[in-house]
């Protein structure tokens, strides 16, 4: 193996283990028991940016390297039909998903609680056209909706990658993201955090090349600036989050503006792709220790990420029966991990992985 090749292995290993990574983190962020010595994985998902802005752009990336650039000699009719049919697939499991755990926290008692949903308690009529509409998916599957959409629109940024017009992709996703801003519309605007990244999985081999090209001062010094970029926003946005003078005077207007929850903006997109850059070189430096403590458990969560996501609901149903909620940050804490350890294990089921999507 020659030392690109080598280089570029060790980088997609990296993306599996940051992939990894932001489930095991929304898995904690969903089971919302707090206060948790986890909470330094993502604030509670309450930072201006969430693991689920990291996931999404990570999967677009490598829709774009490898639907993009690895099967650019493949037949297009054969790439779209795998696109079209992943995502008819994932759409199936968002409403398999969203019945399945709306009937639990409906009909279950779960003594620890669970997010509950918008129409009334046994109003299947109004959740059954809500989801096969697309108008709403179970939170603990929210993201296969998103996703779903964004494979089955995959197939015209493909072919415009092929035609040397990544740009064109650029300009589309940009004026969507405007009229999903005028439109109130979540899929318009999240999917900026996928096709966007899937230009850059697409010239991944070009950047790493481009990258190896680079002096090793010049390495540094970007790969410094990025991280240190990362830390300092990270730290700011707990601060406008977490410390109640700043949060007072300024978070609730800054937040609003720039970074509020129930949009995308540009400066909550730039963010996102800040720190997912900034991770990945972090994750990238510390491959060695990373894979040797952790490979155990981000590499089967990162390599069958959906798999996890879809069954992580079924590890926070059974803690939620067992367990009542409360306020002790040990027993939280653990908590955290035994929901991490369940998702785990329900990925270890031969069954399981032959079942559901990975």
């Amino acid at each position: 193996m020659s030392k690109s090749e080598a280089s570029t292995q060790n980088r997609l290993e990296t993306l599996d283990h940051l992939r990894g990574f932001f489930i095991v983190t929304i898995v904690i962020d969903h089971l919302s028991r707090l206060p948790t010595l986890f909470a330094f994985l993502s604030g509670n998902a309450l930072l201006w940016v969430t693991a689920a802005e990291g996931f999404v752009s990570i999967s677009g990336l490598l829709v774009g390297y490898v639907r993009g650039y690895k099967n650019r000699h493949l037949p297009f009719k054969d790439v779209s039909i795998k696109l079209l049919r992943r995502a008819l697939l994932l759409y199936i499991w968002s409403l398999i998903g969203s019945i399945v755990y709306v009937a639990v926290i409906w009909y279950i008692p779960l003594k620890g609680g669970a997010q509950s949903t918008p129409m009334p308690i046994g109003d299947w009529k109004e959740f059954l056209a809500e989801l096969i509409t697309l108008r709403y998916t179970y939170v603990w599957v929210h993201f296969l909706t998103l996703y779903a959409l964004f494979l089955a629109a995959s197939p015209i940024a493909v072919w415009l990658f092929r035609r040397g017009l990544a740009w064109v992709v650029g300009v589309l996703s940009l004026a969507l993201l405007a009229l999903g801003w005028l439109t109130k519309s979540e899929p318009l605007q999240w999917q900026f955090l996928f096709f966007i990244p899937s230009i850059v999985g697409f010239y991944l081999h070009s950047i790493l090349n481009w990258w190896h090209g680079l002096k090793r001062k010049v390495q540094v010094t970007i790969a410094v600036t990025t991280v240190a970029l990362t830390i300092v926003t990270i730290a700011i946005s707990v601060l406008f989050t977490f410390y109640e003078p700043i949060e007072i005077a300024f978070s609730d207007h800054f937040d609003k503006v720039f970074f509020s929850k129930d949009s995308i903006s540009l400066f909550r997109a730039l963010v996102a792709f800040l720190w997912f850059t900034g991770y990945l070189f972090v994750f990238y430096k510390l491959r060695r220790p990373i894979k040797r403590f952790l490979n155990w458990l981000l590499i089967p969560v990162g390599t069958h990420s959906l798999t996890a996501y879809i069954l992580h609901g079924a590890a926070l149903c059974l803690i939620s029966f067992f367990t009542i909620g409360g306020d002790n940050l040990w027993i939280n804490s653990l908590l955290g991990i035994v929901a991490v350890m369940l998702t785990w294990g329900l990925l270890k089921i031969p069954f399981v992985r032959r079942v559901v999507p990975a």
